[in-house]
């Protein structure tokens, strides 16, 4: 096992590349005051750092004269390292970033399983057409094996607040009660938000658990139901909602999709999710992952998809469903 000791040579040895950065500025335009001008920083802060420099090299580096800042033999030494690695930082740049830019290879994105298996998995084949190098890698978002690090993109309900992280609104997923025309042959259509309560209704955990974005109304709701089916797979849940298994929230663009196979229960409530496209640092600038996201923009464009609006647009105005309101009572 290495020593304390031996741990502490090693970051005496590992410089900060800033400090040389400035050390170049300096250099380079001949004071201080310059250098910190098109560095964007204070005046203090490139002499603070040239001290620390001068300190962990043990060398005096500049010296400070009438007519401005003149390089020490030693600081000519430094200088010719430094644009040394500066002329090798840019040939890896040209050599590296070049593949970055080329559109192939592969692309990891993270998304929920529910917009994964019914609008992503729609629009993959076209996007697979028209880009044959780019190779997608669509993982749950609950995945264990891809941590959320390890994908430069993903598509979150929880909104980034790291400077680093770039992040832009997708869009909004509006619930409604849904159930499947069985379903309500069945047991017939509730009259009102209570009964629907009374019925068998279907749940899908994860809205409590990890987002816990329901508004006072349904949060009330919530806790007077009795729950009849639970699960943290929303394909499971539409797909038990589809083959007759109960009342649930669920997102409208499916009735967009299925509107023969689900019925709209309409008693004025419904809640909203919005939902983003996040970039992880730096992943913004590769050229196959931002194909991927401006891909990933344009199959949620709310000018052409009504239903991921931020303002709510009832199922009936965009699909012909059948839509079950309270009958009015006289």
């Amino acid at each position: 096992m290495d020593s304390p000791e031996s741990g502490n040579d090693l970051r005496r040895h590992v410089f900060d590349w800033d400090d040389l950065q400035i050390f170049h500025a300096v250099a380079t335009t001949g004071s201080m005051s310059a250098a910190a001008s098109a560095l964007g920083c204070q005046q203090s802060t490139v002499s603070k750092r040239m001290r620390q420099l001068e300190s962990r090299l043990g060398s005096q580096l500049i010296e400070r004269r009438a007519a401005g800042i003149v390089l020490t033999p030693a600081g000519e030494t430094a200088l010719d390292f430094v644009l040394t690695m500066q002329r090798s930082a840019q040939q890896l740049e040209n050599q590296v970033s070049g593949r970055d830019r080329a559109m192939e290879g592969e692309v990891v994105l993270r998304a929920p399983d529910g917009l994964s298996t019914y609008w992503l998995a729609r629009q993959m084949p076209e996007f697979m057409r028209v880009n044959p190098a780019i190779d997608v890698k669509l993982v749950s978002d609950q995945s264990p094996t891809v941590g959320d690090n390890a994908a430069p993109l993903s598509i979150t309900f929880v909104p980034e607040k790291g400077m680093d992280v770039r992040a832009s609104e997708l869009g909004c997923l509006h619930y409604m009660p849904m159930a499947s025309p069985d379903f309500i042959n069945t047991y017939g259509a509730p009259q009102s938000l209570a009964d629907v309560m009374h019925l068998r209704f279907l749940t899908l955990e994860q809205y409590d658990k990890k987002l816990n974005t329901w508004g006072i109304q349904a949060s009330a709701a919530d806790a007077l139901i009795k729950y009849s089916f639970r699960t943290d797979i929303s394909s499971v849940l539409f797909e038990t909602i589809r083959y007759g298994g109960g009342i649930a929230m669920a997102p409208t663009y499916l009735a967009h999709l299925y509107p023969d196979e689900l019925v709209v229960l309409d008693y004025e409530f419904h809640e909203s999710i919005r939902f983003w496209l996040k970039y992880q640092p730096g992943s913004h600038e590769v050229g196959r992952v931002k194909c991927v996201g401006d891909w990933i923009e344009e199959v949620f464009n709310r000018k052409k998809n009504p239903w991921f609006r931020d303002e709510f647009c009832h199922p009936g105005e965009f699909c012909d469903i059948t839509v079950i309101k309270p009958q009015q009572r006289g």
